[in-house]
């Protein structure tokens, strides 16, 4: 799971996939570091800990368009990024073996919907970090020593409805350097009442985490 340290260690900053990664990892003033060494922060030195967090259906949203839409359309292009573990987690689902021409797998993830991708949550979604609850970032999993930990999250920011002067006054994140925007639009629909239960399910404690259970 994404861990940042502030370089002089004021502050630390746990997220997640498909929330800031792209935009934490381009400020200066920032450094990902192991679980380990942020283990140590908030842990021992009780350093503040941020955690940053989105609606956990727009999280989804915006992992399949980015995965399983415009990845798989660039294939053979440079901006081809290579199948990535959250398509390696979903091969077995669909038929698919890693051995597959890449025209076969192209074809097979483009021709998926978002309610299949959905439906497969209940299976997939602690396989790969753009699927795995935000809810784990409040523990702390080491391989030695404690296998699990609290760490001692301090603030906890939902994207939606954060104040951009706030949070650049306090933590000198810009809200306005977005990287890694995933484009919006296509034919999909995400309104389907059946993958909506099952999100809600899945990630009910993330909806209670933000305040929206």
């Amino acid at each position: 799971m994404p861990r940042f340290l502030e370089r002089s260690r004021r502050f630390a900053i746990s997220t997640n996939m498909k929330v800031m990664y792209s935009s934490l990892c381009a400020h200066e003033h920032l450094e990902e570091v192991s679980e380990l060494s942020f283990g140590r922060a908030v842990l021992t030195k009780r350093t503040p800990h941020l955690l940053l967090t989105r609606d956990p259906k727009a999280r989804l949203v915006s992992a399949f368009r980015d995965k399983f839409r415009n990845q798989p359309s660039v294939l053979g292009q440079p901006a081809f990024q290579g199948w990535q573990r959250i398509h390696r987690v979903h091969y077995r689902y669909l038929n698919l073996k890693d051995s597959d021409p890449d025209e076969v797998k192209q074809a097979r993830f483009l021709g998926m919907s978002f309610e299949e991708f959905v439906s497969l949550l209940p299976k997939t979604y602690l396989l790969d970090g753009h699927l795995r609850p935000q809810y784990l970032l409040q523990w702390l999993r080491f391989k030695r020593l404690l296998p699990v930990a609290p760490a001692r999250v301090t603030h906890i920011c939902p994207m939606e409805g954060l104040d951009p002067q706030e949070i650049r006054e306090q933590w000198g994140i810009e809200m306005g350097e977005r990287r890694n925007v995933t484009p919006k639009g296509g034919d999909d629909s995400f309104d389907d009442a059946r993958a909506a239960a099952i999100i809600a399910r899945v990630y009910r404690r993330d909806f209670a985490l933000i305040g929206r259970g």
